[in-house]
């Protein structure tokens, strides 16, 4: 059976999370990786697992009963801790302990608010995305997806991917079965907000700016498409995520969060208009 679920680990993880192309968030999903029905027991558990900590830890110090999710991560029958809460911070705080058998390893601790849970499966380890909010007047959030592996036989979360977008962004309501490869074919194509040409609004932003522009991509730039929407002139949208990584202009992308100095892909509506699909 470990050698089987070790498979999944390294391999399944990956193809299974990364094609959701659904943005809503999906944090209620957590009730099926509950360990506990009983309110006691999990009190119990959770008290227990807070001694092992260090007393300055600000999981120890503020956190509440209801932040805390004891769930079996890695699928080996022991029943892990899965933090999400304030701990006093603008962002809030994500970490995960892995029960070994004999004490709690932290596995992961970063900055965040948890947005997305992967589906319940006996076989499958627990994944999820984060988001990884603006604060102190900023308005590009981040969300970083990770992935249970294990490798070098230890344990760990991997950064699967680092998407950025305005808290205004227009989420589409339908998403493709099948992403579109594609590259844009002018010099200067706008990604934007929403699915409409703005030039003109003013927009709630820390400086003045105005229109639904959020990046400006050179000619031959990547992307795939993961949804579309028809405007009231009958243009069509793409809803996609853009490849910075690739893009001399956009390496300050990398230094958008808080956990990680990976350049991000960017999400945003772009006009289907100068755009070659890649087969």
């Amino acid at each position: 059976m470990k050698k089987i679920l070790v498979l999944h680990f390294l391999f399944l993880p990956f193809i299974i999370f990364s094609q959701t192309f659904d943005y809503s968030k999906s944090i209620d999903k957590l009730k099926e990786w509950e360990e506990f029905t009983d309110e006691n027991d999990k009190s119990e558990f959770v008290d227990n697992f807070k001694k092992t900590l260090d007393k300055t830890n600000c999981i120890y110090l503020y956190s509440k009963l209801d932040e805390f999710h004891v769930i079996d991560i890695d699928r080996d029958g022991l029943k892990d801790i899965f933090y999400s809460g304030n701990c006093m911070t603008e962002s809030g705080v994500i970490a995960v302990y892995r029960n070994n058998g004999n004490s709690f390893e932290e596995l992961i601790g970063i900055l965040g608010v948890i947005y997305q849970i992967s589906d319940y499966c006996s076989n499958l380890p627990f994944s999820f995305t984060v988001n990884d909010q603006a604060c102190c007047g900023g308005f590009t959030n981040v969300f970083e997806k990770y992935v249970l592996i294990l490798e070098n036989e230890i344990y760990k979360y991997k950064l699967q991917l680092r998407e950025d977008w305005p808290y205004d962004i227009d989420f589409p309501e339908k998403y493709f079965k099948k992403s579109i490869a594609f590259k844009t074919t002018k010099e200067k194509y706008n990604l934007r907000l929403s699915p409409k040409i703005d030039n003109t609004t003013e927009m709630d932003r820390p400086y003045e700016d105005y229109g639904n522009t959020i990046r400006v991509y050179p000619e031959n730039s990547l992307g795939v498409a993961i949804a579309e929407k028809k405007d009231e002139t009958g243009r069509i949208w793409w809803f996609v995520r853009m490849n910075n990584k690739s893009i001399k202009e956009l390496e300050y992308t990398s230094n958008i969060g808080n956990n990680s100095k990976e350049p991000t892909y960017s999400l945003g509506w772009m006009s289907s208009k100068f755009i070659e699909k890649i087969e």
